[in-house]
């Protein structure tokens, strides 16, 4: 009897499925923390040894890339939870708080630039291509998901391209992949982490299609990726850096 009387009231499992479901964009969100931590960790340990010393401003600069990955797991519990008014309310400050981020990317590699000047081979040169990189495409996402604010299945596709784009500094210190092999590695790592799950969500909540912001998401990332691809290794892309660099050095 009270197994008869658990089943009628256990939600059918369609109705649990929508739940989990409902919960994917936050799980997106825990996920790119998780790949974050296991980025830095190292090096916050080594830093902790004292065998590590770390500058100041790049103490702010991780301070705010955290304000962003919580601004948008904040964004996204609200929506899951449907708490759509509190959702919009916050969303200027967190797209506020993501410019911000953008904004400390670029700093960071006009830093590396500044403090580096021995950075010349045509190795390291081909390694300051990531940075503008990312900090352009994460931009370029980050105002496309503004743009498409009053459509939420575009806006919350478009930040999460945004955010993992934002955590690539992480997947890049990952020590189990060599550097031997350039910068793809790492692009395949991130593109997997975010297209593997974006594209089963939208084959299971969709009934076998992609959401066409997910189509042409992917789109911009992969042509983002292969203009860096093309420009690696290039005579053209090393005098450019060089020159912007002695730029910035004065």
């Amino acid at each position: 009897m009270a197994t008869a009387e658990l089943a009628i009231d256990a939600p059918p499992p369609q109705r649990r499925q929508r739940r989990v479901l409902r919960y994917f964009f936050p799980s997106m969100a825990a996920f790119a923390f998780i790949l974050a931590a296991i980025g830095f960790t190292p090096e916050v340990r080594r830093f902790a040894a004292g065998t590590f010393p770390i500058p100041w401003v790049l103490h702010v600069h991780a301070a705010i890339m955290v304000s962003w990955l919580a601004a948008f797991s904040l964004q996204a519990w609200l929506g899951a939870t449907k708490r759509s008014a509190l959702h919009r309310r916050i969303g200027p400050y967190a797209i506020a708080v993501a410019w911000l981020a953008c904004s400390s990317m670029v700093f960071v590699e006009y830093r590396t630039n500044y403090a580096h000047p021995e950075l010349r081979s045509g190795s390291d040169l081909d390694w300051k291509l990531p940075g503008p990189f990312l900090f352009l495409t994460f931009g370029a996402f980050l105002a496309w998901a503004a743009h498409e604010r009053g459509r939420p299945q575009w806006h919350k596709r478009l930040m999460t391209f945004a955010l993992f784009l934002s955590i690539d500094a992480g997947i890049q210190r990952f020590l189990f992949i060599p550097m031997d092999y350039g910068f793809w590695p790492f692009a395949a790592t991130m593109d997997a982490c975010l297209l593997v799950p974006l594209f089963a969500y939208d084959l299971r909540t969709l009934k076998g299609r992609l959401h066409p912001a997910t189509v042409r998401a992917t789109g911009l990332l992969l042509s983002s990726e292969a203009a860096l691809f093309a420009l690696w290794g290039t005579a053209a892309w090393h005098n450019l850096a060089l020159s912007v660099g002695d730029w910035i050095r004065g």
